[in-house]
């Protein structure tokens, strides 16, 4: 490190010469904030050279409103109500018997004490549906035979609903094929080993819009 020049005798300065002077420190001055201030995110410094301080956080822009924090006065709140046929029912019973004096209890004459409602999805699997066609032969000798549906055309295929679901995440959902066929599997219980199928189901619903990922 080169040595510190000795420091200039003030009293021997004219004021122009201060006044540089004072132009010159308040440069220096400006040049060494700026640099304490730098970091990996406002410059391209790594982020390792951040060291241990805490990063300043970024203040919102937005200015206070003055309402209320939560749901405003007239908004029509949503929440999830109890409907008047549920899918089913469990019931829990009361005792047998009484925990006081042990007499046993008229179950039959049981009312419902209180309803609650539980949504849930039901666990997704595979349903196989096997297609039969069948051929019989006249007394005359003619043969007669069923024709498959003209939906069911291969040995085995998925059907409308698998179609539907591939189509809606690779292309609704924008997901990639190979993630697309491991969400199915792992919602369905059935791995979707043919991943190359699900660009042929998109492309019989969109032709025009599908393009490989």
């Amino acid at each position: 490190m080169p040595p510190k020049p000795p420091r200039p005798d003030l009293t021997q300065l004219s004021d122009t010469d201060k006044d540089r002077l004072i132009d010159v420190l308040f440069a220096r001055m400006d040049a060494l904030e700026a640099k304490l201030g730098m970091n990996s995110q406002n410059s391209s410094k790594p982020p390792s050279s951040d060291g241990l301080a805490k990063k300043q956080k970024t203040s919102s822009l937005r200015g206070k409103s003055g309402k209320a924090v939560g749901g405003q006065p007239g908004h029509k709140g949503s929440t999830l109500k109890r409907v008047a046929e549920p899918t089913s029912t469990k019931d829990y019973p009361p005792p047998s018997h009484c925990n006081r004096c042990h007499s046993a209890l008229a179950l039959e004459q049981a009312q419902v004490l209180e309803r609650r409602q539980v949504f849930d999805v039901p666990a997704m699997s595979f349903e196989v549906v096997e297609h039969r066609v069948y051929t019989v032969v006249c007394a005359c000798g003619q043969r007669h035979d069923s024709v498959f549906p003209a939906a069911v055309g291969d040995l085995a295929q998925y059907g409308p609903n698998v179609r539907a679901l591939g189509v809606h995440l690779t292309q609704g959902q924008m997901l990639p094929y190979a993630r697309a066929a491991e969400l199915i599997g792992e919602m369905t219980g059935c791995l979707c080993r043919q991943q190359p199928c699900l660009p042929g189901l998109a492309k019989r619903a969109w032709p025009c819009r599908v393009q490989p990922t």
